[in-house]
């Protein structure tokens, strides 16, 4: 990101490397990852987001403290960890409250979850290409999303990235992304599509996947570019409208050898997690960090219900 560089220059190595990181701390942080694109240098998160102080009445001590499994393997954490049992063997109560006030002023927190998964990223990207500073240009962006359709809109332009881009022709065969991963069988990205598509969750992870599909190829049409009465309209990559009629055609359905290729090229690349939901008030958020200014995306609020405990991710 520094400088308008390529922030994967490993393109599988180091989005794998940020996988695993953004992952861990969804999970640490409680926040719930709804829709996700990595990109050559940035990446989009559709994120939703649960009112704190609810969040964390719901939590005890114990609760909070349990997190830290989450970075049992972090020197930093290991070291708190040692703390923790210390005032357990003294019986130090107050020692133990003032380690929960510590950790949980990092959860539930969209500012603390970017700070940290940036740092965690600058780290293991800087230790492997052996070079030091930051890495990121400038501060996250981040808009505050309202909605069932307006969800359902930031999500698929999510997932379009890599179309849009000309990676790839289906987005399904973008391992990076959201749709790719639900196709390939990871639980909590069919969740993040049954939210997107219908959030009262009356429908099952199949009809949510072809309403999904459906919709996706209805605003994925390419655009040819060229000159307009309003100007000059950039070029896009997208869907033909013969592959939209097709899709719509066949109901949204994959067949049984494009779901097989998902499944097994994910399930062999990639590490796979699966999640439940509990329910509490929350927001959604569109998270997208450029190495430019060019990319805008239309977010306005919605009341939620769900977030995540780290048992949700196991």
């Amino acid at each position: 990101m520094a400088g308008q560089e390529i922030l994967f220059e490993d393109q599988d190595q180091d989005k794998e490397t940020f996988h695993k990181i953004l992952f861990k701390q969804l999970k640490f942080s409680g926040l719930r990852v709804i829709a996700w694109c990595f990109m050559g240098n940035h990446f989009h998160l559709l994120l939703e987001i649960p009112d704190r102080e609810t969040a964390l009445a719901g939590l005890s001590e114990e609760d909070v403290i349990g997190r830290l499994s989450c970075f049992s393997e972090e020197l930093s954490t290991k070291l708190l960890l040692g703390e923790v049992a210390d005032c357990r063997r003294s019986g130090n109560v107050a020692g133990l409250t003032r380690i929960a006030e510590k950790v949980g002023k990092r959860l539930f927190d969209l500012s603390m979850f970017m700070k940290e998964l940036k740092l965690k990223m600058t780290l293991a990207f800087n230790f492997t290409h052996g070079r030091k500073g930051t890495l990121w240009e400038g501060r996250f962006k981040s808009l505050v999303v309202a909605g069932e359709e307006t969800v359902r809109a930031v999500a698929a332009y999510i997932d379009l990235n890599p179309i849009r881009a000309g990676l790839v022709k289906q987005p399904e065969d973008y391992r990076w992304c959201s749709y790719a991963a639900a196709v390939g069988g990871m639980r909590l990205a069919r969740s993040g599509i049954v939210s997107a598509i219908s959030y009262e969750k009356k429908i099952t992870w199949k009809q949510a996947l072809e309403r999904y599909r459906k919709f996706v190829y209805g605003v994925g049409q390419e655009v040819k570019g060229g000159a307009t009465p309003d100007g000059y309209e950039k070029s896009k990559g997208g869907f033909s409208q013969r592959e939209i009629e097709a899709v719509w055609a066949e109901g949204g359905k994959l067949t049984i050898a494009q779901v097989l290729r998902c499944r097994v090229r994910y399930f062999t690349d990639g590490v796979v997690l699966g999640s439940q939901v509990g329910k509490q008030r929350s927001s959604f958020r569109v998270l997208f960090h450029l190495a430019d200014d060019e990319v805008r995306v239309l977010a306005i609020r919605r009341p939620a219900q769900n977030f995540l405990t780290p048992d949700d991710l196991d």
